[in-house]
């Protein structure tokens, strides 16, 4: 959502306003450690490598495709080596 949308509905600007959080100076303070850290590294959410391949018809026929081809293409090549 963009920033202007806030301003711009009244409605939804006003129930943003009337609800308050108070967040204890506790909480604020608080430093993990650095094995905290690290475990909060290796959860954290990754990007999808595939995602741009998978998107488009032509790289989900690519994934079918290129496996196939690679394996008849090594196939060939011990075939002819021997």
């Amino acid at each position: 959502m963009l920033k202007d949308e806030f301003q711009k509905e009244q409605w939804l600007k006003d129930s943003l306003d009337h609800d308050k959080v108070e967040i204890p100076q506790q909480l604020m303070t608080y430093k993990k450690s650095r094995w905290q850290r690290f475990l909060q590294y290796l959860a954290s959410p990754t990007k999808d490598p595939l995602e741009p391949i998978c998107t488009s018809s032509f790289g989900y026929t690519s994934l079918k495709v290129v496996p196939i081809v690679a394996a008849v293409f090594i196939t060939i090549l011990q075939i002819l080596l021997q």
